[in-house]
């Protein structure tokens, strides 16, 4: 009997289960799976890096034999390297980095894409990085603690320096310390006066070879270049500022602006105990609003605020002293000549002071209302700045000002708010880049400028406010400003790290900087401008 046919329905079923048969009996091979990705992870050895070199950690699994790992700043490769699999420390040399575009220092998201010789790819999550690029890197002896104090000087040359700095170590006796290239401590001694971290050390002088340590409203003395101390203050005398004269002797302003010069051998009656030369307190002298300053005459100028016409109000005043040196005509501390500039209301916000480095201009930052300030120029060998005599008046400055300096190295007239700094020229204008002020990032103030007064260049460093539990806080940003082809003040670099930094400048003009534990030193600022012109 004829079996009945299959409908079509049926049919398909039925062909499909016959392919399957015919498969299983010795048909075509299915394809293998698809082989997984290979797997890469990026990292780094601290958020914050400021070295010669900048090493990552690159892990990749997966890839049989060798790869091609690239080593990119989010989309854009950095360096390709070869890998052979498992846990690798890549090298970054400074010059792979793309400072142009991630600036100074370098702000970079790092990422690591794997290339499998047989095509397969992947790429790892990125890691976030602060690069700044240094010339050298001097790391803490082992459990020794920090290379350097918190605030130091350079004793040398740029090739072989020393680091010369005070600390307060657990015997709570305040002390000097030396620190050579490698990080030992080669000389310590026990310090007359206390240190902290306003403590200044001067640069070494070139006709006794001393330089004078001084803590504000504390003490003040000289030490030779075996760190021995060859003279000091007594203990009343709490220096507010000081100037070393050329042959190495002090001017000191004590917290009554008693105006005195110090010698820096002591006076014959103690082993240590600084001869006092001459002293200068006359009962119209009331506040010393700049810093004394020598001019090339040998004569000392005394910017201060003191008796005006009448009780409320107060007068600036230049006033020339002899200085006593040698040969020099008029007895050391009187009075040559005096020039009264100006009067102000002693219920006014009275004036900050600074004089040009050759003497000849007295620099006023005023206080304006709305919070506001501006500075004029005075020619400090004659009377009244009024008229003809105001030499210029710079543009409103929309903050009150903390202090005010002249940099001979760039001849400009610095005004630092709290926050925020500008430059003035010759004339009394604003030459920032764009007119924008140079700030402190953040929370940040201004806490300390450097400088040097043969370079264009100086440095701001900035801190967290001062509060009542932390008085004497420590800067944790560096910003360092050069010039323009065209005089304008700029923005170089900008480095901020976790916890604190200090800096100093060598003889030779090379900043170096402390940054935690660790010494390094930067490179040329011409490296710089070339990564960042």
């Amino acid at each position: 009997m004829a079996l009945p046919s299959l409908t079509r329905r049926a049919w398909r079923p039925a062909f499909l289960v016959a392919s399957s048969l015919a498969a299983a009996c010795g048909g075509s091979e299915p394809p293998p799976p698809t082989p997984d990705p290979p797997q890469v992870a990026l990292t780094v050895p601290a958020s914050i890096i400021s070295d010669t070199h900048l090493d990552v950690i690159v892990t990749v699994s997966g890839c049989e034999g060798s790869s091609t790992l690239n080593v990119r700043d989010r989309e854009t490769i950095l360096r390709t390297f070869p890998h052979s699999g498992g846990t690798m420390t890549l090298r970054l040399e400074r010059n792979d980095i793309p400072y142009a575009t991630v600036g100074l220092a370098a702000n970079l998201s790092l990422n690591a894409v794997a290339v499998c010789s047989d095509g397969r790819t992947n790429n790892s999550q990125p890691a976030p990085v602060s690069y700044f690029p240094v010339q050298r890197r001097i790391v803490e002896p082992q459990n020794a603690g920090q290379v350097v104090t918190d605030h130091f000087v350079i004793d040398g040359t740029t090739a072989n320096p020393s680091f010369i700095g005070c600390g307060v170590p657990s015997t709570e006796i305040s002390t000097m310390y030396r620190v050579d290239l490698s990080g030992n401590v080669t000389h310590t001694v026990g310090m007359p006066i206390t240190c902290n971290p306003e403590t200044v050390i001067t640069e070494r002088n070139p006709v006794s070879g001393k330089r004078w340590v001084w803590t504000p409203n504390v003490g003040a003395f000289a030490i030779d270049a075996q760190m021995q101390i060859t003279a000091r203050t007594t203990t009343d005398i709490g220096p507010t500022q000081l100037t070393v004269l050329p042959g190495g002797d002090a001017i000191i302003v004590n917290r009554i602006d008693e105006v005195r010069r110090l010698s820096h051998n002591p006076n014959g009656t103690s082993e240590s105990v600084a001869e006092v030369k001459w002293l200068y307190a006359p009962t119209t002298l009331e506040s010393v609003i700049a810093p004394p300053l020598v001019r090339a005459d040998g004569l000392i100028l005394i910017a201060s605020l003191g008796t005006g016409p009448d009780a409320s109000r107060t007068d600036v005043t230049v006033t020339e002293l002899y200085a006593g040196e040698t040969g020099e005509q008029g007895a050391g501390g009187t009075a040559r000549a005096a020039f009264r500039l100006r009067t102000f209301a002693r219920n006014e916000r009275l004036p900050l002071g600074a004089f040009n480095d050759t003497g000849s201009t007295l620099y006023l930052g005023l206080q304006l209302g709305s919070e506001q300030s501006q500075v004029i120029s005075c020619s400090a060998t004659q009377d009244e700045c009024e008229g003809t005599r105001l030499q210029w008046t710079s543009p409103a400055l929309p903050v009150p000002l903390a202090h005010i300096l002249y940099h001979p190295g760039a001849s400009r007239l610095v005004a630092v708010g709290q926050k925020r700094v500008w430059f003035l020229d010759a004339s009394g204008q604003i030459r920032n880049r764009d007119n924008r002020s140079i700030d402190a990032n953040g929370a940040l103030n201004v806490l300390q400028v450097l400088r040097r007064p043969n370079s264009p260049e100086l440095f701001l460093l900035n801190a967290t406010e001062r509060r009542a539990d932390n008085p004497f806080p420590l800067p944790n940003e560096i910003v360092a400003v050069d010039q323009t082809g065209n005089g304008e003040a700029r923005e170089l670099f900008r480095h901020q790290v976790v916890g604190s930094l200090g800096g100093s400048i060598d003889p030779e003009g090379r900043l170096w900087i402390r940054t935690g534990f660790d010494v390094v030193q930067t490179l040329a600022l011409s490296e710089y401008r070339r990564y960042r012109p």
